[in-house]
């Protein structure tokens, strides 16, 4: 019988498997290229006037369009845009905005006096008493598959380079 031997060390191999490790135990630097990746996709949303599933937002009210100043829906003044952050808490990212009214595009809102009997407020020159007004949701934060492919890409990134040391 013939006898095979190999012989060489796996000390390449265990220093890539450390490397692994620790990008498991300390994922902060992956997460934020992912954070960063995720903020450029939501801020292109906004910039696209699509939802994460590709729809359109939601038209604005006809008289609102035709009066109001700057462009696109919710680009007039660019500062959801422009706040639009990424978070790093533990193993967790977080992205998304802290201005006051972001929710209310996110998931819609339907606005109510709090201490008049009814809405005031004027659009084209014109004024408007109404007991509630309707704001429709305008989704521009979400996770679609290209979001996905973008994720598995930058891990992707990460794994060669713990493999390569």
């Amino acid at each position: 019988m013939a006898l095979i031997k190999i012989s060489g060390n796996t000390d390449r191999i265990s220093a890539a498997l450390s490397r692994l490790e620790k990008l498991g135990r300390e994922p902060n630097a992956l997460l934020s290229d992912i954070g960063l990746k995720m903020v450029d996709r939501t801020k292109e949303r906004i910039e696209r006037e699509v939802s994460p599933d590709g729809s359109p937002f939601a038209p604005l009210n006809p008289l609102y369009a035709s009066t109001k100043k700057g462009p696109g829906i919710l680009r007039e003044s660019g500062s959801l845009r422009r706040t639009i952050y990424k978070q790093i808490e533990g193993n967790r990212l977080i992205w998304g905005s802290n201005m006051n009214y972001a929710a209310v595009h996110q998931f819609g809102a339907i606005i109510k006096p709090k201490t008049q009997s009814a809405l005031e407020f004027s659009i084209g020159g014109r004024v408007f008493k109404r007991q509630s007004v309707t704001i429709p949701a305008r989704p521009y934060l979400g996770f679609n598959e290209a979001d996905r492919q973008a994720t598995v890409e930058t891990l992707q990134t990460f794994f060669r380079r713990c493999l390569a040391g």
